[in-house]
């Protein structure tokens, strides 16, 4: 990833975001912020270039007022290893349906209808977790360009076992469970704001080769909330169903001195 071209008065603003990524922590909103979304994504870019850390998956979802985006998300993202946040700190939970596409869709240079994309395209699936979080105090009310630099409000990915991709999965309302402090938390009916979020993935991919970012193979894409999100509240044990995919379960703690831990069950 090459540096990107910021204005001066951001020259410090990635680093700075890439440390509060790092240490868990909150800053205060800028007053000048991006005003297009190409300027978000240089901010992300130069944020995961401070990161020193590859991308190691995707955050795709509907913009507020129409279409796609979405953000890189650096390896350190995929948590498959101790996790905690501080109590100040956002921590909205989301059960989402996350997809890895086809080495073959990922080379074709030619666009495919949406019905062969849906049948070439994708190879695997998994239900994931998403931890949406912030670096900026006020959130969530602070502009929505300043949110999508912030890696579009990501804080974690949960991943359970991925299967094989299944056309035939119910993509509009899948069964979807999210037990957390000892209640279901998921909101009924179930639904994606995209509706089928396999509709996300192949103009996602289009940007994403604009952009100069390519997405590769061993890369999931998550592809926003099937339950709604719910904000936790403290340290608790969290599992996550969505329809027949494998369960997944994680703990999320609000000590940084605690330790936390994911099951995957096959």
């Amino acid at each position: 990833m090459t540096p990107a071209l910021l204005p001066e008065e951001w020259k410090t603003f990635p680093q700075d975001l890439a440390r509060a990524w790092i240490d868990r922590r909150c800053l205060p909103v800028p007053a000048h912020g991006p005003t297009s979304i190409a300027a978000a994504y240089k901010l992300q870019e130069a944020i995961l270039i401070h990161l020193k850390e590859p991308i190691g998956a995707w955050k795709v979802g509907v913009a507020p007022e129409g279409g796609v985006w979405g953000s890189p998300l650096p390896c350190a993202a995929l948590e498959t290893s101790p996790l905690s946040f501080p109590p100040r700190v956002v921590r909205g939970l989301e059960v989402e349906l996350a997809f890895r596409l086809s080495p073959q869709v990922l080379e074709e240079e030619k666009p495919l209808s949406e019905e062969a994309f849906f049948h070439e395209g994708i190879l695997e699936m998994a239900c994931a977790v998403e931890v949406v979080s912030s670096r900026f105090l006020g959130w969530p009310h602070i502009p929505e360009l300043w949110k999508l630099a912030d890696l579009q409000n990501h804080g974690a990915l949960f991943l359970g076992s991925p299967a094989p991709y299944d056309p035939n999965f119910p993509y509009l309302t899948p069964p979807v469970s999210l037990q957390a402090e000892g209640n279901e938390q998921a909101k009924f009916p179930s639904g994606n704001p995209a509706g089928d979020p396999r509709a996300l993935l192949q103009p996602f991919l289009r940007q994403c080769r604009e952009r100069g970012l390519p997405i590769e193979p061993h890369h999931w894409i998550t592809t926003g909330s099937y339950s709604g999100v719910y904000f936790l509240k403290n340290s608790g044990r969290i599992h996550a169903t969505l329809g027949d995919l494998a369960p997944l379960t994680a703990t999320l703690l609000s000590s940084p001195r605690e330790s936390a831990t994911m099951d995957r069950s096959a």
